[in-house]
Formats: C-alpha cells, structure tokens, sequence
C-alpha cells in the first residue's frame, strides 16, 4: 500500500515541479514524462534509503 501511495504523491509532486520548471525555462511541458521520472526516482529511494540505513549494531549483537 505505501508504494501505491508514495508513486501517486511522487507523481502529483512531479507534475508541480515540472510544470513550474517548464513555465521557468520556457519548455513545452510534457506532464507523462514528469510524472513518470519522479514516480521512477521516488520508489528507487523507497525501496534503496531503508536498505542502506540498516541499524548496524542490532547486526553486531547477533
């Protein structure tokens, strides 16, 4: 379920931060475009931060 949640936000987020670099920078907006790079680079982070942030000493007590 939280993956659903984060790829909707990361998409709503996406769309908002393209558009307003699109209005910035002159470019034609393509709003599938937008919302599918932050959708893609939100569920990388989700799945890789929690990984890479494992608690070492709970490992080392073992």
């Amino acid at each position: 379920m939280r993956y659903i949640v984060t790829a909707l936000w990361a998409a709503f987020f996406g769309l908002l931060l393209g558009y307003l670099v699109a209005q910035m920078t002159s470019v034609a907006f393509n709003p599938a475009l937008s919302a599918l790079v932050t959708v893609i680079i939100a569920e990388l982070a989700l799945i890789t931060v929690p990984a890479l942030s494992k608690d070492k000493t709970a490992d080392q007590a073992k």
